[in-house]
């Protein structure tokens, strides 16, 4: 079995980070030419200060102080890199009738011992020949060792079956690799290490917000950021970048499916749906569809906490595995990826630290090293939840009762605004109604909200150490004794798993939508009808359930 992450050649490093070197200067400079206007309002935003830093200008000593790139080696590659820069080489409609904006590294003339236009020792070429695509000896020298050797801040999951921090594959075997690129540290970090591995990347930013959506906050824009970090990123390791506009299928695959499910009472995960049905589904798709105009990939990678074991003589037999970080741990959101979908996905990060995460980032000069994690959906930025709701759902005032005696504490905007085990947003009147207060269940049909202050209380807990699950999906195809492996579950994203008790089929394995009734070893405090059941055998993610 191997554990499917990063493995490189001996020699193999990327190209060096746009920008002009200036001997009587003695300064990088760092531009950034796509987005001109002022962005933001009148007061110096978060948002305005990370721009404006990612577009100051280092000294060398700055450059050394933070692990950046040093003088002596700019000047070294200047020979052969002065005539080099980044262009935008194709502003098209692919044959879907997609938009989308590619930028590329300016082609230059290779010779024998030249890689993508640097030159290397003849040794060293002969080397990185069918391995390496570029060459930047800085880049190298950080990620070699997360390439070459353990990485002792990982923590790996010794269920793995795994003693690299970072693996792709078999020595020698590059691959053509489509790499999911959002702007955010993670993504940037597994392109680092897939080129530093010497593997052959395009990078694709995936355009799916909503304009309508964020008329109101343009000055916050979530899109415009993201764009222009991942093309900084993309400039500083020599990797072409495309954005793709999937506005239309993450609508109809995602949005419109979780809108309505939130109409009918229940909690719906789109981040879950976002990866199958976009990202490793309708993205997959048009790579197909596309290949006369893009060429074929091996490969779909991200920046996913999550790691892939294949069978040595069955790459079709693909297991999906909990990240080494068990706080950052991603296969959650993943538990819906098919068996065909996970034969073609990648995920470079999934034995590594998000510490290390940042600090390779830091050390490669990423403008994005300590750019925050996003939080929330992620078609939705800045823009709240309930606003978002608020836009397609409209509001439908109603009543909030007590479930205990039925007396009427107060008035909602619409059931479809609250959620099990809720507690903030309730909006009553503390001095006449001391809580605790928590969301207790809903009556849908009447669009009544019941609450209660003894929502922990033996009686009304006595439930919630069982659910039911239905509209299954199974990682893996070809394991047909799935149920017998279940140990343990998650019910939401993050470290807590509960141990599967019992697991009992209520429908005939015969039938379209299979329901299975799950007994864990806890009593939850959220389970709520839409979340979604995800299923695990140690470290193995198996696959996953919508709760009923």
């Amino acid at each position: 079995m191997s554990h499917e992450m990063l493995l490189p050649s001996p020699w193999q490093a990327l190209p060096s980070r746009k920008g002009k070197w200036s001997r009587e200067r003695q300064r990088t400079t760092i531009t950034t030419p796509l987005f001109s206007r002022r962005l933001g309002g009148g007061k110096r935003s978060n948002r305005r200060r990370f721009l404006a830093a990612a577009e100051r200008e280092f000294t060398p000593f700055e450059q050394e102080q933070r692990g950046r790139t040093s003088s002596s080696f700019v000047d070294s590659m200047n020979a052969t890199n002065s005539s080099r820069g980044d262009k935008i080489v194709d502003i098209s409609k692919n044959s879907s009738g997609r938009s989308s904006l590619t930028y590329a590294p300016e082609e230059g003339a290779h010779d024998e011992g030249d890689v993508n236009g640097l030159a290397f020792p003849e040794r060293i070429y002969r080397e990185a020949v069918g391995t390496n695509t570029s060459a930047d000896e800085d880049i190298l020298r950080f990620c070699e060792p997360v390439l070459r050797s353990d990485d002792s801040n990982a923590s790996i999951s010794s269920s793995s079956n795994n003693n690299n921090s970072a693996r792709i594959i078999k020595r020698g075997k590059k691959l053509r690799v489509a790499v999911l690129l959002s702007g955010g540290v993670d993504s940037s970090v597994a392109l680092s290490l897939l080129r530093a591995a010497g593997h052959e990347c395009v990078a694709f930013y995936l355009q799916i917000w909503f304009q309508d959506d964020f008329r109101n906050f343009w000055d916050q824009c979530p899109w415009e950021e993201d764009v222009m970090v991942a093309k900084r990123v993309c400039e500083r390791l020599r990797v072409p970048l495309r954005t793709v506009h999937f506005t239309d299928d993450y609508w109809n695959l995602v949005v419109k499916q979780s809108v309505e499910e939130i109409q009918r009472g229940k909690t719906p995960n789109p981040d879950i749906l976002c990866n199958s049905r976009v990202k490793f589904g309708a993205f997959r798709e048009w790579l197909d569809t596309n290949e006369e105009e893009i060429g074929t990939f091996d490969r779909i990678a991200s920046g996913h906490y999550a790691a892939l074991e294949r069978k040595e003589d069955d790459e079709t037999d693909v297991k999906l595995v909990a990240s080494g970080d068990a706080r950052k741990d991603q296969t959650y959101f993943l538990a819906h990826l098919s068996s065909w979908q996970l034969q073609k996905a990648m995920f470079p990060i999934g034995g590594i630290s998000k510490p290390r995460i940042r600090e390779i980032a830091e050390n490669l000069s990423l403008v994005n090293a300590d750019r925050k994690d996003s939080q929330g959906i992620c078609f939705l930025g800045k823009v709240k939840f309930s606003e978002f709701i608020e836009e397609h759902l409209g509001t439908k005032p109603g009543e909030i009762r007590e479930i205990e005696s039925g007396q009427l504490l107060g008035t909602h905007k619409g059931f479809w605004f609250h959620t099990v085990g809720q507690r903030q947003g309730l909006k009553l009147d503390k001095r006449a109604h001391e809580g605790p207060w928590y969301v207790h269940s809903k009556d849908v049909e009447k669009n009544v909200v019941f609450i209660s202050r003894a929502y922990h209380s033996e009686e009304n807990e006595r439930e919630r150490d069982s659910f039911e699950c239905e509209d299954l999906s199974w990682c893996r195809d070809s394991d047909a004794d799935q149920l017998s492996r279940i140990e343990r579950c998650k019910v939401r994203h993050g470290e807590s798993y509960y141990r599967v008790l019992h697991v009992e089929p209520t429908t005939p394995n015969t039938a379209e939508n299979q329901k299975l009734k799950i007994k864990i070893d806890g009593k939850d405090q959220g389970l709520a009808k839409g979340q979604y059941a995800v299923f695990y055998g140690g470290s193995e993610c198996l696959g996953c359930g919508v709760i009923c």
